[in-house]
C-alpha cells in the first residue's frame, strides 16, 4: 500500500492530464449575497444559498438569496445547474482507531478507467485477483452475532487468500459499517497482518456536513471562523452519514447535489473495468447481507456482466427473499431448478417487505423472476450458515461454478470449430479451471477434473506427459500458497514426486530446487510467518544448503550430522557450528568463511555429478539401482518435510510425515523444531500456537511407539535406540531428551529401553534380591569377580529383526570376558566414595604445612594420582560423547546460560583441586598454604555433592533428587526476596544508630549491613540486645533513633520470619 505523499502524487498526475475533475453547484458561489432572514434558505441542490462552495470567479447563475428559483426547494436539479472544477478535495483521513483512509472528491460522471488505475498505483500496481462487492442494506440492521463474525471471517479470509479487493458503500453504518469494523478488528488482532484494500464507493452529498467541512479542510491547521459559519447548518437537517473509516479508500463522487445515495453504475464499471483488463485475469463476486429494494440493481447489473453472487441467509429483507426463492426452486437430486410462480415471489415478498405498497410489489416481482431465469441460475449461490463450512468456501464455489459454465456455454456454441480446436480449448479452460482452483485452494472444483484427467492418461504416455506439465506448476504451487489437499491428493494418486517438482534423481538437483523452493515460499508467505523466518535464517531467508545443516544443529542439537553436505561434518567445522549455536552467539564468524563455497551450487559440478550418476546407473544392477531410486525418494520427502516444518506449514507436514519412512523420528524433530519456534516468538497467540503444534506431532509419535510396543516390544525398544542415517544419525531416544518431549519419555517402551540401557551386557536379574550378595563381591574385588559371578545375557542374535538397522542398536553378544569386564557404574561408584574418604582423611590428619622437602603421605599422593586420572578419563569419555554425537543431554536444559552453568558444576571440582595443589606446593609460606587448604575444602564439599549422581537413577532417591532441583528454582525467587529485605534493614538500621562508625570497605560493610542481619532468619537476633541498652543509656536523640530502629526490626522480622518463610514452605509443600 501506497504512502500518503504517494497517493497525492498519483493524484496531481492525474489532474495534470485531465483525466479527472470535480462537480459542483453553479446555482450560487462563495459571494452570493445574503438578504436579511434568508440565512437558511436552500438551493435546488439541496445546499443552503450561503454554503455554496463556487469560486468567486466563476459565473453563477444567480447572485442573490431572493431570486424566485430558491422559493422552492423542491424544484428538480438538474445537469445543467452544476459545472465541472479542479479536484482540490483529497488526504488521507486518520483517527486513533483506524489506519488511514486514503479519500477522493470527483465528478461523478468520470471515466471509471483512472480511477481504476489510481487503484492500482497505489496498492503499488497489484491489481487485484477477485473483487468482492459487499452490498445490502444500507441502514442499521440486526444480525446474529455468530452469523456477523462468520461473515468478516469467511470475507477476510478470501480477501487475504486471493488478492481481492472490498468493495462496499463506504459510509458508517448498514453493511459497510459491518465490514470496516471487522477489517478494524483483522487488523488488531494479527500480529503482522495482510494489507486488505477496502474501498468504499459513496456518493459526496450523502454524508453530512460536518464531514464534508472536515474533508476539505483536512490539511488545514485552523479553520476560519466564516467559513466555518458556511459551512455548518442552523436548522439541524443534516444527516448521521459519515465515511467508514477503516477503508482503505474512499471515492465520493459528486453530481453537485446533496442528499440521495449513489446508483449502482460506478461500482458496476469498476468491476467491469478489472474484470476485462487484458493484462490480468481478475473475477467479480457480489455478496449480498440483507438489501432492500433498491439493491436489485446491484443484482441486475451482476448478471448482465455474468457475475456470481451470494446471498447470506437469514440476514434479512432482499437476501432472505432470494435465498427462500432459490431453496424452493431448486431440486437437489436431479440437480435442476424452475421459476417460481408469481404467487410464490409475492408471499415471499410479504413476508419480508411487510410495508410494500401493491405497485411495488408487482414491478419487484417481475425483476425477482428475471433474475432467477433459469440460465442464471449458476450465478446464484446460498450462504447457509448451518450448512456450509465458510463464506470463503461458497465465494471461492460460486467463482469456480460460473467459470465452469461458462466455459461448457462456449464449447458448445463453437460449432462451426473442428474437433481437434475444439478439444484444445477445452484443455485450455479445464488448466484455467485448476489455476483457480490452486489459487483459492478450493479442491473440490479440481477433483473432477484431475481425476478425468487421470482417468484418460491411464494408458496414454503422450497426453501424460502433456498434462504433467500443468501438474507440476500445480503442485509447486500447492506446496508454496500451503495448500495441504492438493498435496495430499498428489502423493495419494501415486505421482513421482521428482516429476512433479522437474527434477531428476540427483543430489545436486534436489538441493538446487529445495534452495529455491525455500526462496519462493519465502515471497510468498504472509508477514506474520516472514518475521519468523527473518528470525530464523536471517534477512535473506535460505542462502545456501548449509544453512540448513546449522539450523538444524541449532534447533534439534549438536548430535544431529549434516545431511546435506557431507564436507560440512568435519571437526573444524562442526566445532565452530556448536559454539555458535550453543555457546557463543558471536564465534559464527569463525565458519562464515568455512561456509562461502559450501552454501554456492556450481553448475560445473552438477555437470560432473550428473555424469558421474550416470555412470554409476550404468553399472548399478537393477536391484541397486531400486534402492537408490527409493533412497533417493526418500531423501527428497524428508527435504520436502523439513521444509514445511522451518516454513510452518504444519498441516503438510502431517501429509508428509505419512510418507516418511522414519516417522517416528520425523514427527520428533517437528516437535523440537515447533518448540524453538514457540520460545522465539513475541506474542501470546503465537506461543500458544507453536506450542500446540509441537504437542500434535509429540504426540504422534507417542501414539506411533506406544503401538509398536503392544505388538513387539523388543523391535519397539531398538527404534528408540537405533540409528537414522537419513536424519544425520540421530536417535529417536536422544531428540526425545534433548527436546524434554515428556509424551514420549512417559512412555512404558522408554522406560523398557532405558532399564535395558542401564543393563547393558547384564542379565535383567541382576534386579533380583538373590544376586545381591555375588553384586557385593563383585564390588569389591573392583569386579575381578564379576565376569564369573554376575549373569549377563544370553546370546540373542536370533531375535534380531532384519527389518531394522543395526547402527546404534546394542546387540548383546555372549563374548562375557572379554568387553565390559564388570559392573562399571558400581566400580565408578565404589572409587568416587573411598575417593571422598581418603581425602576426608587427608584434610583432617595428614595435610601438614610444606615446611620442608619430605615425601608428602601416601593418602595426599593416592589423592593426587586418582583425581589426575578420573580427570583424564572424564576428558577422555567428553571426546568420546562428542566424537560419536552423544551430546543430546547438554542441550536438555533448554538454557545456554543453565547449560554453561551445569557443565562448570562438573569440572570445578577438578579446576579447585589443581588450583588447591598450586597454592600448597607453590611457596612455604603459610599464608599460602592456608589458601590451599580453603580452596581444598571447598573442593571437597562438591566431591560430596558430586556423588549425589550415583544414585540418582535409584528408585528411592532419584525422585527427590529431581524435586529439590524444582524446588532450588523457587528458592532462587526467594532468596531475592529475602536479600532485598535485608539490605532495607541493614543500610536503614546502622543509618541510624552507627552513623560514621562503620569504615567504608568492603569487608566492613559486608559484614556490619548483610551478615548480621542475615542470621535474623534464624532467630539469632544481636540487635535486640544492642538497641535495649542504647534505650537505657542512650542520649535523648540517640533513644529516639534507636526506637525507631526497633520498630524497623520488628517489622522486618515478621516480614522475613513470618511471611516470607512460611510462604516459602507453603510453595515447598
Amino acid at each position: 500500500m501506497g504512502s500518503e505523499e504517494s497517493w497525492k502524487k498519483f493524484i496531481g498526475d492525474a489532474i495534470a492530464d485531465n483525466k479527472i475533475v470535480c462537480r459542483t453547484c453553479r446555482m450560487y458561489n462563495q459571494e452570493v449575497q445574503i438578504v436579511p432572514g434568508d440565512e437558511n434558505k436552500k438551493c435546488r441542490c439541496g445546499r443552503l444559498i450561503r454554503c455554496h462552495s463556487l469560486a468567486g470567479s466563476s459565473k453563477p447563475l444567480y447572485t442573490s438569496s431572493n431570486s424566485p428559483e430558491t422559493t422552492n426547494s423542491q424544484q428538480e436539479f438538474k445537469h445543467v445547474h452544476s459545472t465541472t472544477v479542479p479536484v482540490t478535495v483529497y488526504e488521507t483521513s486518520k483517527t486513533t482507531e483506524s489506519t488511514g483512509c486514503k479519500y477522493i472528491r470527483i465528478d461523478h460522471q468520470t471515466r471509471v478507467k483512472p480511477i481504476y488505475k489510481l487503484l492500482v498505483n497505489d496498492c503499488g500496481g497489484k491489481k487485484p485477483a477477485v473483487i468482492l462487492s459487499i452490498y445490502g442494506g444500507a441502514k442499521y440492521f440486526t444480525m446474529t452475532e455468530k452469523l456477523e463474525k462468520e461473515i468478516i471471517r469467511g470475507i477476510i479470509d478470501a480477501a487475504a487468500m486471493s488478492n481481492a479487493w472490498i468493495l462496499t458503500t463506504g459510509i458508517n453504518n448498514g453493511v459497510s459499517k459491518l465490514v470496516g469494523e471487522g477489517i478494524a478488528h483483522y487488523r488488531l488482532l494479527k500480529a503482522n497482518p495482510n494489507k486488505i484494500v477496502c474501498i468504499g464507493l459513496t456518493k459526496w452529498g450523502t454524508i453530512n456536513g460536518r464531514t464534508r467541512f472536515d474533508l476539505k479542510n483536512a490539511n488545514k491547521k485552523d479553520y476560519e471562523l466564516n467559513l466555518f459559519f458556511r459551512r455548518i447548518y442552523d436548522d439541524g437537517d443534516d444527516t448521521d452519514e459519515t465515511i467508514e473509516r477503516n477503508h482503505t479508500h474512499c471515492i465520493l463522487f459528486d453530481d453537485g447535489k446533496i442528499g440521495d445515495y449513489l446508483n449502482d453504475g460506478q461500482r458496476d464499471a469498476l468491476v467491469k473495468e478489472a474484470c476485462e483488463d487484458e493484462d490480468h485475469e481478475c473475477c467479480g463476486v457480489t455478496i449480498i447481507v440483507e438489501g432492500g429494494k433498491n439493491t436489485i440493481e446491484v443484482l441486475q447489473n451482476d448478471i448482465k456482466q455474468n457475475r456470481p453472487i451470494v446471498f447470506i441467509e437469514d440476514s434479512g429483507r432482499l437476501a432472505d427473499v432470494f435465498a427462500s426463492l432459490i431453496n424452493q426452486t431448486a431440486d437437489a437430486k436431479n440437480d435442476q431448478q424452475f421459476i417460481p410462480s408469481d404467487e410464490v415471489v409475492r408471499n415471499a415478498l410479504a413476508e419480508f417487505f411487510p410495508s410494500l405498497e401493491k405497485g411495488e410489489i408487482s414491478e419487484i416481482t417481475k425483476r425477482i423472476k428475471e433474475i432467477l431465469d433459469k440460465s442464471n441460475r449458476h450465478l446464484l449461490n446460498v450462504f447457509c450458515m448451518d450448512r456450509d463450512t465458510s463464506v470463503a468456501e461458497i465465494i471461492f464455489k460460486a467463482i469456480f461454478t460460473m467459470k465452469n459454465k461458462q466455459n461448457e456455454i462456449n464449447i458448445n456454441s463453437e460449432q462451426n470449430v473442428d474437433e481437434e480446436n475444439q478439444d484444445q480449448q477445452y484443455e485450455e479452460d479445464e488448466d484455467i479451471l485448476l489455476n483457480l482452483a490452486s489459487q483459492w485452494n478450493y479442491f473440490n472444483g479440481a477433483l473432477s477434473i484431475l481425476k478425468k484427467q487421470q482417468h484418460t492418461t491411464s494408458n496414454n504416455d503422450e497426453i501424460k506427459e502433456k498434462y504433467m506439465i500443468c501438474y507440476k506448476k500445480l503442485f509447486r504451487d500447492s506446496l508454496i500458497k500451503d495448500h495441504p489437499v492438493f498435496v495430499e491428493y498428489f502423493h495419494a494418486a501415486g505421482f513421482d514426486p521428482f516429476k512433479l517438482l522437474g527434477i531428476k534423481r540427483v543430489e545436486q538437483e534436489r538441493h538446487t530446487m529445495l534452495i529455491q523452493l525455500y526462496k519462493d515460499t519465502y515471497k510468498e508467505i504472509s508477514e506474520s510467518n516472514r518475521s519468523y523466518i527473518k528470525e530464523l535464517f536471517g534477512q535473506s531467508g535460505v542462502t545456501g544448503i548449509t544453512t540448513l545443516d546449522k539450523k538444524l544443529n541449532e534447533f534439534i542439537g549438536s548430535f544431529i550430522g549434516a545431511i546435506y553436505s557431507e564436507k560440512y561434518n568435519t571437526r573444524t567445522k562442526r566445532i565452530g557450528t556448536d559454539l555458535a549455536n550453543h555457546l557463543c552467539p558471536c564465534c559464527s564468524n569463525l565458519i562464515k568463511r568455512c561456509t562461502e563455497k559450501e552454501n554456492r551450487i556450481y553448475p560445473k559440478d552438477n555437470i560432473h555429478t550428473q555424469s558421474q550418476d550416470r555412470q554409476n546407473d550404468t553399472e548399478d544392477s537393477g536391484e541397486n539401482k531400486d534402492t537408490k531410486d527409493l533412497l533417493e525418494k526418500n531423501k527428497l520427502l524428508r527435504d520436502l518435510f523439513l521444509w514445511s516444518v522451518f516454513m510452518d506449514m504444519p498441516e503438510i507436514a502431517k501429509i508428509l510425515l505419512i510418507h516418511q519412512q522414519s516417522r517416528i523420528c520425523a514427527a520428533l524433530i517437528a516437535s523440537a523444531i515447533f518448540k524453538r519456534y514457540s520460545k522465539l516468538s513475541l506474542t501470546v497467540d503465537l506461543k500458544e500456537k507453536f506450542k500446540i503444534q509441537a504437542d500434535d506431532f509429540g504426540k504422534y509419535a507417542t501414539d506411533f511407539i506406544n503401538d509398536c510396543y503392544k505388538y513387539n516390544e523388543r523391535s519397539a525398544c531398538e527404534l528408540l535406540l537405533r540409528q537414522i542415517p537419513l536424519f544425520g544419525n540421530i536417535t529417536c531416544m536422544q531428540i526425545a531428551i534433548s527436546s524434554e518431549n515428556i509424551q514420549l519419555v512417559g512412555t512404558a517402551c522408554f522406560d523398557q529401553t532405558l532399564t535395558q540401557v542401564w543393563y547393558n551386557k547384564l542379565s535383567m536379574t541382576n534386579n533380583q534380591t538373590l544376586t545381591r550378595p555375588s553384586q557385593l563381591l563383585s564390588i569389591t574385588t573392583f569386579g575381578l569377580l564379576a565376569p564369573w559371578m554376575i549373569p549377563y545375557r544370553e546370546n540373542e542374535n536370533s531375535m534380531q529383526d532384519i527389518s531394522l538397522s543395526t547402527k546404534g542398536i546394542n546387540y548383546y553378544t555372549d563374548e562375557k570376558k572379554l568387553k565390559n569386564i564388570g559392573p562399571v557404574f558400581s566400580i565408578s561408584m565404589e572409587v568416587h566414595s573411598l575417593e571422598c574418604v581418603i581425602i576426608f582423611y587427608m584434610m583432617l590428619y595428614e595435610l601438614d604445612s610444606p615446611d620442608t622437602l619430605e615425601i608428602p603421605h601416601w593418602t595426599e599422593i593416592y589423592v593426587i594420582t586418582t583425581v589426575s586420572t578420573m580427570f583424564c578419563e572424564e576428558i577422555q569419555k567428553r571426546i568420546h560423547e562428542y566424537n560419536y554425537r552423544m551430546v543430546e543431554r547438554c542441550g536438555s536444559t533448554g538454557s545456554i546460560i543453565l547449560t554453561v552453568l551445569t557443565n562448570v558444576f562438573y569440572t570445578a571440582p577438578y579446576i579447585l583441586f589443581y588450583l588447591g595443589l598450586v597454592f600448597r606446593y607453590s611457596s612455604y609460606d603459610d599464608k599460602i598454604f592456608t589458601a590451599g587448604r580453603i580452596i581444598w575444602a571447598f573442593d571437597l564439599e562438591l566431591w560430596y555433592l558430586g556423588s549425589l549422581k550415583f544414585v540418582v537413577a535409584l528408585r528411592s532417591v532419584g525422585p527427590k533428587l529431581f524435586m529439590l532441583k524444582n524446588m532450588l528454582r523457587d528458592l532462587a525467587g526467594f532468596l531475592y526476596l529475602i536479600l532485598i529485605a535485608i539490605a532495607a534493614y541493614g543500610v536503614v538500621s546502622r543509618a541510624l544508630i552507627f552513623y560514621q562508625q562503620i569504615p567504608f570497605t568492603g569487608t566492613d560493610i559486608f559484614r556490619s549491613i548483610f551478615y548480621e542481619p542475615y542470621w535474623f532468619i534464624y532467630g539469632t537476633v544481636s540487635d535486640k540486645d544492642l538497641l535495649d541498652q542504647m534505650v537505657s543509656n542512650g542520649t535523648q536523640s540517640l533513644v529516639a533513633e534507636a526506637t525507631a530502629t526497633h520498630v524497623l526490626l520488628a517489622f522486618h522480622m515478621l516480614f522475613i520470619n513470618i511471611l516470607i518463610l512460611n510462604l516459602l514452605i507453603a510453595v515447598f509443600t
